[in-house]
């Protein structure tokens, strides 16, 4: 019972921390929107290797390297910097005021750029320390690696199938896009991806005590 229990809480904690706005659901809304299904899947299955590697480095007990000043300070300028070039792209973009040339297909960018926005946020690490580690800890007091594994695989199986779900989503409202809403679209993501990077950069130095 344990197990299910916590399978069932990981896919539930996986949706929930997907659905929650962020860079990533900016970046993958900004390129489905531009050309489709394939681009904003790519960022979304890209985003979940980030996430599995912060996730497992969290529960099999890797949280001293996030101790590392250096390490910290180092994600987060590369992760300041990566979203304030995304969102400088977007504002490019936004200028052009006409809807993109209709490409799909994959770009090898797409799934790197998922990669990117997730690793480099150090505070994933922070979330599955206090999210992750403490639910098994709650439903099983003195887990096993069995334990482990269903959170793995509820926490993996939320976000693979969250993927194609938004992508899907996104493909389908790209129909009803026009010229200026498209513009609107690349401006607001724009300023949101300026907004978290400049956010991630201060929490970073506060974090480290230079503020």
């Amino acid at each position: 019972m344990e197990l299910e229990l916590i399978f069932v809480t990981a896919f539930a904690l996986e949706v929930v921390f997907c659905a929650i706005p962020g860079a990533v659901t900016a970046e993958a809304l900004r390129r489905g929107i531009n050309r489709g299904y394939t681009p904003a899947l790519q960022v979304q299955l890209g985003s979940l290797i980030g996430d599995l590697i912060w996730a497992v480095m969290a529960l099999v007990g890797l949280a001293v390297l996030f101790d590392s000043v250096p390490v910290r300070l180092g994600l987060g300028l590369i992760g300041c910097l990566f979203m304030l070039y995304l969102a400088v792209k977007a504002f490019t973009e936004a200028r052009k005021g006409s809807m993109p040339e209709s490409v799909e297909g994959q770009d090898r960018s797409d799934f790197m750029t998922g990669v990117v926005l997730s690793t480099s946020n150090p505070f994933q690490m922070a979330f599955w320390l206090s999210i992750g580690a403490t639910t098994i800890a709650a439903i099983a007091p003195n887990p096993v690696m069995e334990h482990y594994v269903a959170f793995m695989l509820g926490f993996t199986l939320a976000g693979f199938l969250w993927c194609f779900f938004f992508a899907y989503v996104v493909s389908l409202g790209r129909r009803f896009v026009n010229a200026r809403t498209f513009q609107a679209i690349q401006v607001i993501c724009g300023v949101f991806l300026a907004y978290v990077g400049l956010k991630m950069l201060w929490s970073t130095l506060v974090s480290i005590g230079m503020f």
